[in-house]
């Protein structure tokens, strides 16, 4: 009987010093974080936001919506989902900004509305409808300044004008298409019956 109680003490100090070393490798400290990996992680999201710019006298200038939004702390940068931006004139219509995704960074100061981007403006008794269909826009908020690189077209009320390139300076109502540019005109009834 004593060698069996030997034997199983034995086993009970193997199974011990095997859980305690199994236990101690749980144990060990993680590594410290990486710091560049926590600049690169997001460090606070909105759903369903919507963002108001105010001039000094307090009157919105210009609204940022979307569905989500993550922001980034090491580049504060801001990624968006499905990002509307809504420029709000002195007079006239407001002109209106969708697209897929997007970016945004320096305090909302610069914008890039990625993947198709579709800019619309309403006809309204102080101004004509304007459409103009593109996709990768440039944004300056502040300035109401939107430019791309990519094929464009531009449409209203029976003109349709396309380029490659574009520019848009919403506050004066205009546009320019920067080059490969070709337009179609078709005169309205009225004008025909003339």
């Amino acid at each position: 009987m004593g060698k069996r109680w030997v034997f199983r003490i034995a086993a009970a100090c193997i199974i011990a010093l095997a859980g305690w070393w199994i236990l101690d490798e749980d144990t060990v400290a993680p590594p410290p974080p990486d710091v560049m990996d926590a600049e690169t992680r997001p460090d606070y999201f909105v759903e369903g936001f919507t963002m108001d710019a105010t001039n000094e006298d307090g009157v919105v200038t210009y609204r940022l919506a979307g569905e989500r939004m993550l922001h980034f702390t090491g580049d504060d940068l801001w990624t968006l989902e499905t990002p509307v931006m809504t420029f709000i004139p002195e007079t006239g219509e407001p002109w209106i900004l969708r697209s897929e995704r997007g970016r945004a960074w320096n305090n909302v100061t610069e914008a890039q509305l990625e993947g198709e981007v579709t800019i619309r403006r309403a006809r309204g008794p102080d101004n004509l409808e304007a459409n103009v269909d593109t996709s990768e826009v440039y944004v300056l908020p502040a300035e109401r300044y939107a430019e791309t690189d990519e094929f464009a077209v531009y449409y209203r009320e029976g003109t349709r004008i396309s380029g490659t390139g574009a520019r848009g300076y919403l506050e004066r109502d205009q546009f320019e298409l920067l080059s490969e540019v070709k337009g179609n005109y078709v005169p309205s009834q009225a004008q025909n019956s003339d």
